[in-house]
């Protein structure tokens, strides 16, 4: 198969945006938990829940990414500060499903088929945020991303 990725030099941030933000943007209220890993391109990618019922992974792309390191840091430090109190108190550790960070996300979405093991295609919803908005420990809003090109 052809790679028809542009190298690394060549990605301006308004052709970066003009690839991920094909649709329309929108806001929404998303809530995190800590369940992070990156993919082969570095993006962030963080498992959420959309009206606490949906599941969703939001994908914090490209340059994005860096700017997304606070998000990661307060949904790891939440969970860690959970642990550590269910093994002070001699209970079991939190589920990860019970940490949750409320943020409002302004993205654009995609959906994404997987198959699974008996050959089915599965269709989850991947939201690529442009901007996001969450309150840190100390209660004050952390502002983050920015608006793509258009």
């Amino acid at each position: 198969m052809q790679n028809r990725r542009r190298a690394p030099n060549e990605i301006t941030p308004q052709s970066e945006d003009t690839g991920l933000f094909k649709k329309d943007l929108g806001q929404f209220r998303v809530s995190l938990v800590p369940h992070i890993k990156r993919s082969s391109r570095g993006d962030l990618v963080v498992r959420g829940y959309l009206n606490d019922k949906q599941e969703i992974f939001v994908v914090f792309a490209g340059r994005r990414a860096k700017d997304a390191l606070a998000v990661e840091t307060r949904v790891n430090s939440m969970f860690a500060k959970a642990t550590q109190a269910a093994v002070r108190s001699g209970s079991r550790p939190p589920e990860v499903n019970q940490i949750r960070l409320g943020v409002h996300v302004e993205g654009a979405w995609r959906s994404r088929f997987q198959r699974d093991v008996s050959g089915w295609d599965h269709r989850s919803y991947q939201l690529l945020a442009s901007r996001w908005a969450f309150a840190d420990a100390e209660g004050m809003t952390n502002l983050g991303g920015r608006p793509p090109f258009s």
